[in-house]
């Protein structure tokens, strides 16, 4: 039963976070999340690179919330495909991680610590220094400042924004690629690699992800 009622808080925060993100003036509450998801997506990208045998250079984040990342070597199709596959993972792993009761005050530590560290090393734009600074600062201020029960809702909030920010951006991908339009994606990217048009890729990344997010729910509230 409490599950099932987690299941409604879940509900809830998905259709009040796609509610405030349309709204003038009150989309400032989820844009922090949005720049958040930036910083996943990307280094998603660096973090490939260097598994599959290459390196990552840099990434910079811009205010508008897109990013690139620089990377070099590693398998391209890899590398390309982790930006929207990764976010989607690391949503799923922290609704995962929130259902199971891990203590939250912990995890946000950590990602607070973590974001500052990988933006010393790896940003090189003041916009994306700025604002990986001070998220990675109010990360570590509500873990150290705040009562436990604070954190599992941010955590638990994260999570819904981050499984809604790669869905929406994969929207956005489906969007351009369906147009046809004349702007680097990481699907035209594939695409120049493969000769499989981007809209395919958009199509196969968006089925991962909505499986990912899918699978992420059934382990956090539908299993024992």
């Amino acid at each position: 039963m409490q599950r099932h009622n987690d299941l409604w808080i879940l509900i809830g925060l998905a259709v009040l976070s796609s509610i405030l993100a349309r709204l003038p003036l009150l989309n400032l509450l989820v844009y922090p999340f949005q720049i958040f998801n930036t910083f996943i997506h990307e280094l998603s990208h660096g973090l490939a690179a260097a598994l599959t045998g290459g390196s990552f250079r840099r990434f910079e984040v811009y205010v508008n919330g897109e990013g690139v990342a620089w990377s070099a070597g590693g398998i391209r199709w890899i590398v390309a495909s982790a930006g929207y596959i990764g976010s989607a993972l690391f949503g799923g792993l922290l609704l995962v991680i929130t259902a199971r009761g891990v203590a939250a005050e912990k995890i946000i530590l950590g990602l607070g610590i973590g974001l500052g560290i990988l933006c010393v090393l790896f940003v090189r734009n003041i916009f994306g220094v700025f604002s990986g600074l001070v998220i990675a600062a109010a990360l570590i201020g509500v873990a150290t400042q705040l009562a436990p029960r604070w954190n599992v809702w941010l955590l638990l909030f994260l999570s819904v924004q981050m499984g809604l920010n790669a869905l929406g951006s994969l929207w956005d991908l489906l969007q351009i690629s369906a147009s046809f339009r004349s702007r680097t994606t990481d699907a035209q990217i594939m695409q120049q690699a493969t000769g499989v048009p981007a809209l395919v890729w958009a199509l196969l990344w968006s089925t991962i992800a909505l499986l990912i997010l899918w699978q992420s729910v059934r382990l956090a509230y539908f299993r024992e």
